[in-house]
């Protein structure tokens, strides 16, 4: 263990930059859940979330890369599609934290980008959260839901940083910023995929609970599962969120 500690500090972060900035936002996650659930209150404003926005540029001194790996062996390496996109959907939260009236906007330029950032840095039929698109359907039964119940929380989160309360849209936020933590810890032994799918799980299981105690319903996950089946099924994610933004307008009392 004390080996794979060390493992973590390398020279690519000598001053300690990434890894100071890091533990700032994990003890501020714990902060401010902590007084979300047993205080029902919190303290997200500027000065909270502007380590949040740094910690995604500070992450650009690592070397990744250049494309997502297709060997096995490679497979928990960060690749620069996926470090550009974590950084796009945690500012996306962040943004629509500091700027509630922007939200919806800031949406959909995350998507724009995103869908840019794919076109230099990504491949065709390939995405960051389910991997390769003609392997839907091939894979054994707990994959397939595995994937179908991560990609039905993305659309949740989505809907959630378009219009919702800080406190829900900031939960949104570590299963974002702790992939790559995740993925690095994996690949240096220090815990094993079993562990990581089960933290990574929980922080996604936690949104769903905070929307029930702020909404006592659990609607959002009707609605993110109703998205996941639109895209399936081959909607453009753009026409769908435009429809989605106009029923949030004139029917948000009927959607939470």
């Amino acid at each position: 263990m004390q080996e794979g500690l060390k493992k973590l500090f390398t020279h690519e972060d000598p001053y300690y930059i990434h890894k100071g900035i890091g533990i700032y936002c994990l003890v501020n996650y714990l902060i401010q859940f902590y007084l979300y659930f047993f205080y029902r209150t919190y303290y997200l404003n500027f000065y909270t979330i502007f380590p949040h926005i740094l910690l995604q540029i500070s992450s650009f001194i690592f070397n990744v890369l250049q494309k997502r790996p297709v060997e096995t062996r490679l497979n928990m390496f960060i690749w620069e599609e996926m470090r550009i996109h974590s950084l796009l959907f945690a500012w996306r939260a962040c943004f629509a934290i500091l700027f509630p009236e922007w939200a919806p906007t800031i949406c959909f330029i995350t998507m724009n980008a995103a869908d840019i950032v794919t076109v230099y840095y990504g491949e065709y039929n390939v995405s960051t959260v389910r991997g390769q698109h003609t392997k839907v359907g091939k894979r054994g039964l707990l994959k397939e839901l595995t994937g179908a119940f991560f990609s039905i929380s993305q659309m949740g989160a989505t809907y959630i940083c378009m219009d919702s309360s800080p406190i829900l849209i900031f939960s949104t936020l570590p299963p974002i910023q702790t992939s790559a933590f995740g993925m690095t810890l994996i690949r240096k032994n220090l815990i094993n995929k079993t562990i990581w799918s089960i933290v990574y799980s929980a922080e996604l299981l936690m949104t769903y609970y905070i929307w029930y105690n702020e909404y006592n319903n659990i609607n959002i996950f009707y609605i993110s599962t109703m998205l996941y089946f639109f895209r399936r099924f081959g909607m453009s994610k753009y026409f769908m969120w435009f429809c989605v933004v106009l029923i949030m307008f004139y029917f948000t009392p009927f959607l939470i």
